[in-house]
């Protein structure tokens, strides 16, 4: 942008010279045509011409008036050179707060705040995996814990059932026992009873 600025600032520049240039060859060349005219209108007398006075003051006001015109000229390219340079100068001191603010932003941007502190963005994506990765590994972690944890409840739920079943059966079986075993206390009792009565 700046090379723009100043290859455009160059090429006004060229552009004015040039056309000054040509306005003073044109004036030149004026000038020289009057001295060319003010020598042939002269008149000779022993190897010295002779001039005619007005001819002669028009010639020199002319050469007046193209000296002024080319010291204005002179003076108001100086006057632009000092404004170009300033306006350069202008211009370069505004590149220059551009490409901090340029850099400034180019570092905000590379930076993230987070909880109160300027993180990069490559080590605040580098934390947010590892966090999530980390809370997808303890994700898995628990579900498997859990899936090992219910299986070992239905397990023991079932080995519950069959010990609660067996119990169940060895209860069943044990009161059958008890009363066979009532009953043969009682058959003996009474046939000892019986005997007794009878003897």
């Amino acid at each position: 942008m700046k090379r723009i600025k100043q290859n455009s600032i160059l090429a006004f520049f060229i552009l004015c010279t040039s056309i000054i240039t040509l306005q003073a060859q044109e004036k030149s060349t004026k000038l020289t045509n009057d001295l060319s005219n003010l020598i042939d209108k002269s008149n000779s007398f022993q190897d010295y011409k002779v001039i005619k006075k007005a001819s002669i003051t028009n010639f020199q006001a002319s050469l007046n008036s193209y000296i002024k015109q080319e010291q204005s000229i002179q003076t108001n390219l100086e006057n632009q050179i000092n404004a170009n340079n300033k306006e350069i100068n202008a211009l370069e001191k505004e590149l220059k707060t551009i490409k901090n603010t340029n850099e400034k932003l180019a570092a905000e941007k590379a930076n993230i705040n987070f909880l109160g502190l300027s993180i990069s963005k490559e080590s605040y994506s580098i934390t947010m995996w590892a966090l999530f990765l980390g809370a997808l590994a303890a994700a898995v972690i628990l579900f498997l814990s859990f899936k090992r944890a219910n299986k070992v409840t239905k397990e023991s739920k079932t080995l519950l059932a069959d010990l609660e079943e067996e119990y169940q059966n060895y209860r069943g079986v044990c009161v059958e026992r008890e009363q066979s075993l009532r009953r043969q206390l009682f058959d003996e009792v009474k046939k000892s009873k019986d005997l007794k009565n009878v003897s």
